[in-house]
């Protein structure tokens, strides 16, 4: 009978053959959820055996992931800037520079968490960034739009499970929204069939790719939103976009030329690039 650590230490390895980044990680997170424990505790069972009936789930969650399935897919959920988000293949997997996303909305854009704003999410998929607005904006009115039904349905759950009041409905981008929001926030498609192409099996399979992949060098959908914006944007409103590689300051010199903006302004991710456009009405 093999122990906590000698079934650790395979499964790294073979995770290590399927080319997957972190291996040692996905191996202690998935024993863990097979095992219902924190991962941390699973260095304290080292030297536990685990019987076929403790390891048979977990054998099966290896087989999916060696077959590059996401880990979030896999395990049910994912952390999303303090909240925890039921997560599938109804929408696009959260990513981190989403939370730096929202937390350059909470920060440097509106940083009175007691703030009374009016704040839509465009293209909500999961819901993650309106219900990540309205965990943190108490007193905000959050709507959230997305033209998938699938991923409606699947940011409705999330808003259940968190016991979070956020408006949830079907809109081509703005072709269903009413009304005017101080804070508009937006993480459109923006890669390029290319880019698609060449990204990780986890991406590239798994993935929605109309969540993905925008026309126009994967400029199309944030021109799209971008060009109506100040229609919906209140007198100072701000619009915040997670754009593509060299997006944003192609983006920036166009939206005080051509769409109406007083300013614009790119802002770097955690890795220097630049990720992020602020435009203000």
């Amino acid at each position: 009978m093999q122990n906590v650590l000698e079934i650790l230490q395979k499964c790294t390895a073979y995770f290590s053959e399927k080319g997957i980044e972190t291996p040692k990680l996905d191996a202690e997170i998935l024993l863990a959820h097979a095992l219902g424990c924190k991962r941390l505790d699973l260095f304290l069972r080292f030297e536990e055996p685990l019987t076929e009936d403790k390891l048979a789930p977990f054998r099966n969650m290896v087989r999916r992931r060696a077959k590059r399935e996401p880990l979030q897919h896999i395990v049910g959920n994912v952390d999303f800037f303090g909240l925890k988000l039921k997560c599938d293949a109804r929408a696009l997997i959260p990513r981190n520079e989403t939370e730096e996303l929202c937390e350059i909305a909470t920060t440097k854009l509106f940083p009175d968490a007691t703030a009374k704003i009016s704040i839509l999410d465009m293209g909500t998929g999961s819901g993650a960034i309106a219900l990540a607005m309205a965990n943190h904006f108490k007193d905000a009115s959050v709507d959230a739009v997305d033209f998938s039904d699938n991923a409606i349905e699947l940011a409705k759950e999330n808003a259940k499970n968190l016991k979070l009041n956020i408006n949830i409905f079907k809109s081509d981008w703005f072709e269903n929204v009413e009304k005017k929001y101080n804070l508009i926030l937006a993480n459109p498609p923006y890669l390029t069939d290319k880019e698609v192409e060449e990204a990780s099996p986890e991406v590239r399979d798994f993935d929605p790719i109309t969540a993905l992949v925008a026309k126009d060098e994967g400029l199309q959908d944030l021109r799209t939103i971008l060009s109506q914006a100040t229609q919906y944007l209140e007198n100072s409103g701000v619009i915040i976009c997670e754009c593509g590689l060299n997006q944003p300051q192609i983006l920036a010199k166009e939206a005080t030329v051509k769409y109406g903006f007083t300013s614009a302004e790119t802002v770097a991710d955690l890795s220097y690039r630049e990720r992020f456009l602020i435009c203000k009405k």
